[in-house]
């Protein structure tokens, strides 16, 4: 497994790319959650920690980047790379 920014699970989106061409990510999932829909990631080496991996933004790395809509999180898991997107509805624990 490897970890995302400093020994999180959170990643950022070249290194999303970088993890799907070599096939340790194949599956985005979007989360809905109090305050927005998230982008976890799945696979072979997708895990840290015991949780999937996150996507978090550039402008800041140490939180799960958070999406106002639903289109908006689907338009960038398809921008990531990911052909086919399944949309499931689930809600986060917290």
């Amino acid at each position: 497994m490897i970890s995302g920014i400093n020994g999180t699970n959170l990643v950022l989106e070249a290194m999303v790319k970088v993890r799907i061409e070599k096939g340790m990510i194949n599956r985005a999932s979007i989360v809905k959650g109090e305050h927005g829909y998230t982008v976890q990631f799945y696979g072979p080496a997708a895990e840290w920690n015991g949780e999937p991996i996150v996507l978090c933004s550039a402008r800041n790395p140490y939180e799960p980047r958070q999406f106002k809509s639903l289109d908006g999180a689907a338009s960038q898991v398809s921008k990531i790379g990911f052909d086919d997107i399944s949309i499931t509805a689930v809600s986060s624990k917290t």
